[in-house]
């Protein structure tokens, strides 16, 4: 009867561990994708905190989607490449966006480290690396985000981010998608 009793305690503490690693498991995805408000706490806008966050903190290639970018962000898209880190935006055909924003288009497109592709149908944003993406609806834009309520998404989830990258990819010319 001992012996029994040895052996179910010994069942018992396994099925334990089993569903301590389940329960780890179910935990860590918790939080690989996240929605919410670009309106924080106390109508903080997050939406500009998070996307500084992920281009400053890039240590491999950037990807970005944006109808347009603002001066202030090419600033800090142009420090990303100082630092040797590749940028790759697909965005609004030059005609396609006002006036304001050529300007800085046509600023970027000179930056080495900075490869700019032209895609007429960019409606929304994306910014992401192999670690982290930031889904969200408007441009890269400081003052457009901190006015507009928008539904960010946040994605740290390796199967996700592969998917995103290529989608991202399929958006590229033919000659410059991995073969």
């Amino acid at each position: 009867m001992s012996e029994r009793i040895i052996e179910l305690r010994v069942e018992n503490t396994r099925l334990k561990e089993q569903v301590q690693d389940l329960e780890n498991k179910v935990l860590s995805l918790v939080g690989m994708v996240n929605l919410e408000s670009s309106e924080g706490v106390d109508g903080k806008k997050i939406i500009n905190d998070r996307l500084l966050r992920l281009i400053t903190t890039t240590s491999s290639q950037l990807n970005i989607v944006a109808p347009r970018i603002d001066l202030f962000y090419a600033n800090e898209l142009k420090r990303v490449v100082k630092k040797g880190i590749p940028v790759l935006i697909i965005m609004n055909d030059r005609g396609n966006i006002p006036k304001e924003f050529q300007e800085v288009f046509d600023e970027l497109k000179l930056v080495s480290g900075i490869s700019i592709v032209s895609n007429p149908n960019v409606r929304y944003l994306l910014v992401f690396n192999s670690e982290e993406a930031i889904y969200s609806g408007g441009s890269l834009v400081k003052d457009e985000l901190e006015k507009s309520i928008l539904i960010v998404t946040t994605v740290r989830e390796s199967a996700k981010l592969r998917k995103i990258a290529e989608i991202f990819t399929m958006m590229l010319p033919s000659f410059m998608r991995p073969k």
